[in-house]
């Protein structure tokens, strides 16, 4: 949550640059979205104590998964660049292990008793337009940053934030944005992918992998007056 000052600094500071380009070409777009998919939790620890011993595990998990997103970018052409915010929840189902991990609660939620699961992210947004008609658009995009959250535990229901128990959180995602416009407004229907990493602060031989696939609707709207 921290960066997000940075990024929009960042992108007022490409507004404030670009004078020259022409007003026709130059767009600043504030849009809302949300979507739905599944997201795909992979466990991977080395060397973990159990009441049967050291063993390494792969444990995998499974859940519906929904998402909100707000943005602001700047377009210039067939470019934009800007800041997303992004809140994805998910609620994987629980796997029952054949053997008792020795960890201490919050772990045991963190790694294997996660109910539901929160995501607060900040990304780095870029989008190209390969296809761009007045009345629609084809535009990939690529996010890149980072995120917070915390997980619910499913038998005591306790809230554990990721950042007790995990560090060095990355998360990289792809986009594939339909636009059908119509004035200075944009309707967004499309596929997308979020990659989610975190480590373990007490074990660098533990990762956790989250892979969320959903599609999203929503709006953008541009909030530059055209000539």
């Amino acid at each position: 949550m921290k960066k997000t000052p940075y990024i929009l600094t960042f992108v007022l500071v490409l507004l404030h640059g670009i004078k020259p380009c022409d007003a026709q070409e130059l767009k600043l777009y504030l849009g809302l979205r949300g979507g739905a998919g599944v997201m795909l939790i992979n466990d991977q620890l080395t060397n973990l104590t159990t009441s049967q011993g050291v063993i390494n595990v792969n444990n995998y998990k499974y859940g519906g998964s929904a998402n909100g997103k707000g943005e602001l970018l700047l377009g210039i052409g067939r470019f934009r660049i800007g800041y997303q915010f992004l809140y994805n929840f998910s609620a994987p189902h629980i796997t029952p292990d054949g053997y008792t991990p020795i960890l201490d609660n919050s772990r045991n939620t963190t790694y294997y008793n996660a109910s539901r699961s929160n995501i607060f992210g900040n990304y780095l947004l870029v989008e190209l337009a390969i296809i761009d008609r007045p009345h629609f658009a084809l535009v990939p995009g690529v996010a890149i940053g980072s995120f917070s959250g915390f997980k619910i535990d499913n038998d005591s229901h306790d809230r554990v934030g990721d950042y007790y128990d995990m560090h060095h959180p990355f998360s990289v995602g792809g986009e594939l944005n339909a636009e059908i416009k119509f004035g200075r407004c944009a309707l967004l229907i499309g596929p997308n992918y979020y990659f989610f990493a975190l480590q373990d602060k007490a074990n660098s031989g533990w990762h956790q992998y989250q892979h969320y696939i959903g599609a999203d609707i929503g709006l953008r709207v541009n909030l530059l007056k055209q000539k």
